[in-house]
């Protein structure tokens, strides 16, 4: 007992210490965003391939979703940003998957033991296993900390890349607000150039944005936990 209390103890050690550079990793490549986004922007043709390929890269170090999506409404318009988004959040979202599942399966599931939270998760989720994960994207949890609790689990992984279709309302709120904060900025400025684009509808859009979200949110957050104190019904 004492050596495999030991061993647990080294895991731990060694996991925390894991963490710790992932945090300041992603702490330090945002502070290199905005050079990112230029460099993106002189990517000319190749700018989508770009955004969609450091989104993918960077959001399994825990760099913040928000902030990349936020940043695709600043730099395409505002069709093409959603598009994007979407292609680089399925493609991040299934790589953190084989990292999380195939790679460092026993670190994250070791850091999970230590929250209760994500330990219940793993019984809960097999009863209704899209509808729970479909639920929990629609919550304000982190994006890549709440993959690799997902892809420890029993659930597929077509099941588990469909359920990622929750996070999307988040997202292209978030490209939006980008995009919003593009034209009002250059607006006050006085350097947008004369485009149809209707700058009270873009407010209002805004708000009505938030106004979903808060009840979405509070929406998913009463279905998870009535789900979560059911009783699990036998699979077949």
């Amino acid at each position: 007992m004492h050596l495999k209390d030991l061993s647990i103890t080294k895991k731990l050690s060694v996991i925390l210490a894991l963490a710790a550079v992932i945090v300041v990793i992603g702490h330090e490549l945002e502070l290199y965003l905005p050079d990112l986004e230029l460099k993106i922007e002189q990517l000319g043709a190749f700018a989508p391939l770009g955004f969609i390929v450091l989104f993918v890269l960077l959001t399994p170090v825990f760099v913040s979703v928000d902030t990349l999506c936020f940043a695709a409404g600043l730099l395409f318009s505002l069709g093409t940003a959603e598009l994007y988004m979407a292609i680089a959040t399925y493609l991040a979202s299934a790589l953190i998957f084989f990292l999380g599942r195939y790679l460092i399966k026993d670190r994250v599931i070791s850091f999970i033991s230590k929250h209760q939270h994500l330990a219940a998760l793993d019984s809960a989720i097999n009863s209704q296993p899209f509808k729970l994960m479909f639920l929990l994207r629609l919550t304000p949890l982190p994006f890549a900390m709440l993959s690799y609790a997902l892809a420890v689990t029993q659930v597929r992984f077509w099941t588990y890349l469909s359920a990622t279709s929750g996070i999307l309302i988040y997202n292209c709120s978030l490209v939006y607000m980008g995009y919003t904060t593009k034209h009002l900025a250059g607006l006050v400025s006085g350097s947008t150039k004369q485009s149809s684009v209707s700058y009270p509808l873009l407010a209002l859009g805004v708000i009505v944005l938030l106004t979903v979200l808060f009840y979405v949110t509070k929406i998913a957050g009463e279905s998870i936990n009535r789900l979560s104190t059911e009783p699990s019904s036998p699979s077949c």
